[in-house]
């Protein structure tokens, strides 16, 4: 007895419209070609429909929907009204915001040229510069291919950052020498993380200076038929810095520093790029960009403050600062709680303390 399948399939375009199409086929009775070309084919419409549903989640996400249900996130929203698994869903919401950014790789995915695979692998390092080389590799291989090229373009980000670092650390110097005046001038080339600490420490000591110049027994001037106190340029201000530095170090010695805000260095990297060591961007505020090693390295011991972002950099929502809790404080929360105690929370594993 032959079977009759019927198929219904949704093709969806980027513009939003959809046509239906109805098959009925006898998978008995077709060819092996005329198989092989119906999965190929309902393959593209799959792609297509998946890239519109990433789409919806990226907009459902972007106006914070899954917070009307009480959920923590848009992927636990999936878990729960898709049936997804946690991490296939973290994965899906980070690829649906990567699409927004990447337009060809979306639009070939739109067109069912792209399966969800590819897209997921080429979004972990994709920019708008490299996105027509790996569509090209993505249409003429496989979804391994893309894997082991996304590998390896990682590491090699990896090891030009970790490049980068080491030839700021082989150049680091300072030097002295005295004009004819008798000034002294100083010149320095510092690393990022230590030029920011010396920038922290001069903005710090400011502080402690005059800022305009009658209080160092100048003159007003007049401008404008209005009586202005004339300011102190900012490098005068940081030259008298140096010398409240100096004398402070003389008197104090090398004593830790501890306590303010004031004293922060502040870095501003992706969640995700401390968890799997993605190639994110990892930027000091007000200052230059540093690896993602550094980072790392940084967060093993570090206060942490949580700021959620939107896609413009719009902070959302801004969460305690937290530090690093001891392991036996972890060990018996450990064995007291064995997970999460948040309500209706399951998880058991990578929870965090409070």
């Amino acid at each position: 007895m032959t079977v009759l399948h019927t198929v219904h399939v949704t093709r969806y375009t980027p513009a939003g419209s959809h046509m239906e199409i109805e098959a009925q086929t006898s998978s008995v009775d077709l060819s092996i070609s005329d198989l092989a070309s119906q999965i190929t084919e309902l393959a593209g419409h799959l792609n297509a429909a998946n890239h519109r549903w990433l789409m919806l989640i990226a907009e459902f996400d972007r106006r914070n929907g899954w917070s009307d249900w009480g959920t923590q996130s848009c992927a636990h929203w999936l878990n729960w009204k898709c049936g997804i698994d946690m991490g296939a869903a973290r994965e899906k919401v980070r690829v649906a915001h990567a699409l927004q950014s990447l337009p060809k790789i979306s639009a070939a995915m739109a067109r069912g040229e792209l399966s969800y695979s590819k897209a997921r692998a080429m979004t972990r390092v994709a920019t708008p510069a490299t996105e027509d080389y790996l569509l090209m590799i993505a249409r003429h291989g496989t979804a391994q291919h893309i894997e082991e090229t996304v590998r390896h373009f990682r590491n090699a980000l990896d090891a030009e950052e970790l490049a980068k670092e080491a030839r700021q650390q082989k150049q680091r110097s300072l030097t002295y020498s005295y004009d004819d005046d008798g000034s002294l001038i100083l010149k320095a080339r510092l690393p990022a993380e230590i030029g920011s600490v010396v920038i922290k420490a001069l903005e710090a000591a400011m502080e402690s200076v005059p800022s305009n110049e009658e209080d160092v027994a100048a003159e007003e001037i007049r401008l404008s038929d209005k009586e202005r106190v004339k300011k102190v340029p900012r490098r005068v201000q940081r030259a008298d810095a140096i010398g409240v530095l100096a004398e402070s170090f003389l008197q104090n010695g090398a004593a830790e520093l501890s306590g303010g805000d004031k004293h922060q260095i502040i870095v501003h990297v992706a969640a995700e790029t401390l968890k799997d060591k993605s190639a994110g961007q990892c930027e000091i505020e007000d200052g230059p960009a540093v690896s993602a090693e550094t980072c790392r390295r940084h967060a093993c011991d570090c206060s942490l403050v949580h700021i959620a972002e939107d896609e413009n950099g719009t902070p959302l929502d801004i969460a305690r600062k937290t530090r690093s809790i001891p392991p036996s404080i972890r060990r018996a929360l450990n064995s007291r709680d064995k997970g999460c105690r948040f309500p209706g929370c399951c998880n058991k594993k990578f929870v965090d303390g409070h």
